[in-house]
C-alpha cells in the first residue's frame, strides 16, 4: 500500500506558489500547454505531497493558467485540508478510471503536453489513449531545469543533509577494521544515519574492498576486509526529502608509492573539478578539466563514468558533470565532482 505525507516544514505554501510559476514560464518558452509531473519527487517539489508508488495513477496537471490539479487516490483524500489556494485536489477510487479527473482538469486540449519521465509506460499510454489530439513531448527539460536551481530552503535541507553524512563518515574511520565484513560496516553505517535523525538512506551503502573496490556499485557482501585492500565507501542521507551523496576511499595499512601517486591524480582531478566549477562555465568544462588531469597522469582508461550528478530531492538529477554538456552551471546548483581511477585490484575514487 502507498503511503502519502504532507511535509510543511513551517512555510506557507508560497515556495510552492514560486515553484510553479517558475515551471510555468519555461513551460510558455517551449509553448507547452499542459504538463504532467509523477511521484514521488515531481509532485513533492510542487506541493509538498510526498508519497510511494503504487500501481495506482499518481499525477500533477498544470496549465498556463488556473489551479494546479493533483489526482490521487481516494485514500489520500485526508490531504485536501492542508493543500492552500491555487491547488486543487481530485481523488479516484480503485472501481473508477482515473482518466476521467485528467480529462476534468486538462478540459479539451490539443496542443502539446509535457510528461514526466519517471511517469509509468503504462499510464503514459492510457494518457496519450485519453488525450489524442495532444501533441506529447518528454517533460523532464522542464522539470530538471526548475528543480536544478535550489531556493535557500532547499539549499538549508542540503547543507543539513551533507553534515549528516560528514559526521557518520568521522564515525566510520573510528570502526573500519580488518576482518569486518563488507555487509557488516554497511549495516554500521546504515544505523548510524538513522540514529542521527536521517529519515531514510539516500541508497543503500557501498562498501566495495579488495577485487571489489574497482565496481563502482558493488553490492555489500560477506567477504572480509584485509590488510592491503583499497576500500571504497559511497553513501548518502534523506532529510525532509533531501539527499547528500559522500564517498572516500581508504587503504588499509601503509600504502605504497604506486597506491600514494593514485591518491594524488585523483586529488587533483578533483581540486580542477572545483576550480572549473564557476557559474558561467559549462557542465561540461568541470568534467573536461578533471578528466584531463587523470589522463596526462596516463590512467584516462581507467575513468569510467562522468564526474559527478546534481543533487537534492533525488540522488543522481539535473546537473549532470558529463563531458560534452553545453548546459551553463548558475548560482543555487548543487552537485557533485567525483573523479576516479579504477584500475582492478588498485583504485581511487574521490567526491
Amino acid at each position: 500500500m502507498g503511503r502519502l505525507e504532507l511535509f510543511n516544514r513551517g512555510e506557507s505554501m508560497e515556495i510552492y506558489n514560486d515553484r510553479i510559476k517558475r515551471i510555468r514560464e519555461l513551460m510558455r518558452e517551449r509553448n507547452v500547454e499542459c504538463l504532467f509531473a509523477a511521484p514521488p519527487s515531481n509532485i513533492f517539489y510542487l506541493t509538498g505531497v510526498k508519497t510511494t508508488l503504487d500501481e495506482r495513477l499518481q499525477l500533477a496537471v498544470l496549465l498556463q493558467e488556473g489551479p494546479l490539479f493533483l489526482i490521487m487516490p481516494e485514500m489520500y483524500k485526508e490531504v485536501a485540508s492542508t493543500l492552500g489556494d491555487g491547488f486543487c485536489l481530485l481523488t479516484w477510487s480503485d472501481h473508477q478510471n482515473p482518466m476521467e479527473l485528467v480529462l476534468r482538469a486538462c478540459g479539451s486540449i490539443r496542443g502539446c503536453a509535457a510528461v514526466d519521465p519517471k511517469l509509468w509506460a503504462g499510464h503514459l499510454l492510457i494518457l496519450m489513449e485519453t488525450l489524442k489530439g495532444c501533441t506529447f513531448v518528454n517533460g523532464g527539460e522542464i522539470l530538471g531545469r526548475a528543480r536544478s536551481i535550489k531556493d535557500e530552503e532547499e539549499l538549508r535541507l542540503l547543507k543539513r543533509a551533507g553534515e549528516l553524512v560528514d559526521e557518520v563518515m568521522v564515525e566510520v574511520v573510528r570502526e573500519i577494521n580488518v576482518g569486518m565484513t563488507e555487509r557488516e560496516l554497511a549495516d554500521f553505517i546504515e544505523r548510524k544515519i538513522k540514529e542521527k535523525g536521517a529519515e531514510d538512506v539516500s541508497f543503500k551503502p557501498i562498501v566495495a574492498s579488495g577485487p571489489n573496490s574497482s565496481m563502482p556499485h558493488h553490492i555489500p557482501g560477506n567477504r572480509k576486509i584485509e590488510k592491503g585492500d583499497f576500500v571504497v565507501l559511497d553513501f548518502g542521507a534523506v532529510l525532509e526529502g533531501y539527499f547528500s551523496d559522500i564517498t572516500r576511499t581508504f587503504f588499509m595499512g601503509k600504502a605504497g608509492n604506486e597506491e600514494r601517486k593514485i591518491y594524488r591524480v585523483v586529488m587533483e582531478a578533483n581540486e580542477a573539478g572545483y576550480r572549473a566549477a564557476a557559474c558561467g562555465a559549462f557542465c561540461g568544462d568541470v568534467d573536461r578539466a578533471a578528466r584531463e588531469v587523470i589522463e596526462r597522469a596516463g590512467y584516462g582508461q581507467f575513468f569510467i563514468h562522468r564526474t559527478g550528478h546534481g543533487i537534492g530531492l533525488e540522488c543522481h538529477e539535473e546537473p549532470y558533470i558529463v563531458e560534452g554538456s553545453y548546459i551553463p552551471l548558475e548560482k543555487g546548483m548543487v552537485f557533485s565532482v567525483e573523479p576516479g581511477i579504477y584500475i582492478p585490484q588498485k583504485i581511487w575514487r574521490s567526491n
